[in-house]
């Protein structure tokens, strides 16, 4: 089975040797890997070290990440079609572990686990993969988006289906598109973790904060209840049930939050 993997890039290169490398090793017996390189104008590079690694490029202006993903993943052959930013890691056994789950499920879009892992490649912790019973409603109702691009594939009919990422998102185009997916129907789970996401402080989210919200609240007016109570509801269940099967995200979030907390204190004057 050929499976396709996206990344989009513009002046990735301090990263992607790390992201082309991992995988390459997850071609095995029965599998082969596609790595398709979008690139939206680079300068340091980027370019050259794709190409040194015999990786199929696409050059050009593009209407932002989604479109530079729809672009590659239209221009590609395989029938599994996944999505890897230039600073994330395809971890080792990922593509095995991807194929099994679309073949035992026999869903036509299966979601994994990630770790996070910060610029120099520490660990921070990790999310699982979420509950395949959520509905677009009860996605929405948790205000951000858990299921993780880098740790997601579709069928290629699947994604054509769908008529891929609606390039009018600029941040929050893969919320809105595992909306629609779910809509159609429910994913395959994997359990163990895929990818790692790289948390630089640049992420695309991170440096679009206010652009973000309105993208996430135009999917909410789209997909949420009417409820507030409801909304109220499917919040508090789907949080604890993150916080509690993700001890050591929690652990992370409680110790950046006391970090944020020490330094608003104001200091003492003696």
């Amino acid at each position: 089975m050929i499976v396709t993997i996206v990344t989009p890039t513009l002046n990735a290169v301090d990263y992607l040797k790390e992201c082309i490398e991992s995988a390459r090793r997850n071609a095995t017996r029965g599998i082969e890997i596609e790595h398709v390189i979008v690139d939206g104008g680079s300068t340091d590079g980027t370019v050259e070290l794709a190409r040194s690694y015999g990786l199929k490029v696409m050059q050009g202006k593009d209407s932002g990440i989604f479109d530079a993903i729809n672009k590659g993943s239209f221009n590609s052959s395989g029938e599994l079609l996944g999505f890897l930013g230039a600073d994330d890691v395809m971890l080792p056994g990922a593509a095995a572990a991807v194929v099994d789950a679309y073949r035992k499920s026999r869903r036509r879009w299966v979601v994994g686990a990630i770790r996070w892992i910060d610029s120099s490649g520490h660990g921070l912790g990790g999310l699982a993969a979420p509950p395949n019973w959520m509905t677009p409603a009860m996605l929405v109702c948790l205000g951000w988006n858990p299921i993780m691009h880098m740790a997601t594939y579709f069928s290629r009919t699947f994604f054509e289906e769908l008529g891929g990422f609606d390039i009018a998102y600029r941040d929050a185009g893969d919320y809105d598109m595992f909306c629609r997916a779910l809509k159609k129907e429910p994913y395959g789970r994997i359990a163990q973790p895929i990818a790692c996401f790289r948390r630089t402080g640049v992420n695309n989210s991170a440096i679009h904060g206010s652009r973000t919200a309105a993208e996430c609240a135009r999917i909410y007016a789209q997909h949420g209840p009417s409820s507030q109570a409801e909304r109220l509801f499917w919040r508090v269940l789907l949080k604890a049930y993150f916080n509690l099967g993700n001890p050591d995200w929690l652990l992370s979030k409680m110790a950046d939050t006391t970090r944020t907390t020490l330094k608003l204190q104001p200091k003492a004057h003696f």
